[in-house]
């Protein structure tokens, strides 16, 4: 009887540690895989990342600070471009897009969804979002987190009200009919596509659209 009882306490004891194991994997999964940090808004979690600096002051000369850092019904997902994404940008770009706050505004909306998408919320179908400028974005997950063509360098950081993602190019949300490289099917099958904005046809294109709509 002595020995079956000590058996019990044994197997108690041993779940107990197995408990506490358990407890220490889910907490080590979210401090250092998951790049949570619960205290801080997604503004908080943009401003203090080194690499998301110009990023970060665009967001304020625009005024979009005082909507991230908002706790609202819903959360947030950005796909904020990196410090380099801004420093290989065109001249055109900067002089023309960057220097004119309206029009900084909406690509940096371009940049934005309403909702909350982890890489974990998204596999290799390609599923449809909407930025808060009302714009489609395809978005995809193959070893690297994608967003059409644009690869996501730094997926999930994530804050109290949404999740960041970094990548290295200013995004260019388009009629697929303006991409050349797309084949015929794929414009009727995605009648809006993203890339980086990188030539002067682009950036012409998104300014006299930009502008149309207001």
């Amino acid at each position: 009887m002595k020995h079956y009882k000590n058996n019990i306490l044994r197997g108690f004891v041993n779940l107990k540690n197995m408990s506490r194991l358990c407890i220490y994997l889910i907490i080590c999964n979210l401090l250092f895989f998951s790049k949570i940090t619960l205290s801080k808004n997604v503004l908080d979690v943009i401003s203090k990342n080194k690499d998301l600096t110009t990023f970060n002051s665009y967001i304020e000369k625009t005024g979009l600070d005082r909507v991230l850092e908002k706790k609202l019904p819903w959360n947030w997902t950005i796909f904020a471009p990196s410090n380099k994404a801004f420093e290989e940008a065109p001249k055109q770009l900067k002089d023309e897009i960057l220097n004119n706050e309206f029009l900084t505004k909406n690509i940096l909306m371009d940049h934005i969804m309403t909702g909350h998408k982890t890489s974990l919320d998204i596999d290799e179908r390609v599923t449809t979002q909407i930025t808060v400028s009302n714009k489609p974005l395809q978005i995809y997950k193959s070893r690297n987190l994608f967003v059409k063509d644009m690869v996501v360098v730094q997926e999930n950081l994530i804050g109290n009200n949404g999740v960041v993602h970094m990548i290295d190019c200013i995004m260019y949300v388009q009629p697929s009919s303006d991409d050349d490289r797309l084949t015929q099917e794929i414009k009727e099958k995605y009648p809006i596509t993203s890339c980086c904005m990188h030539n002067e046809a682009e950036i012409n294109s998104f300014k006299k659209a930009t502008k149309n709509r207001f």
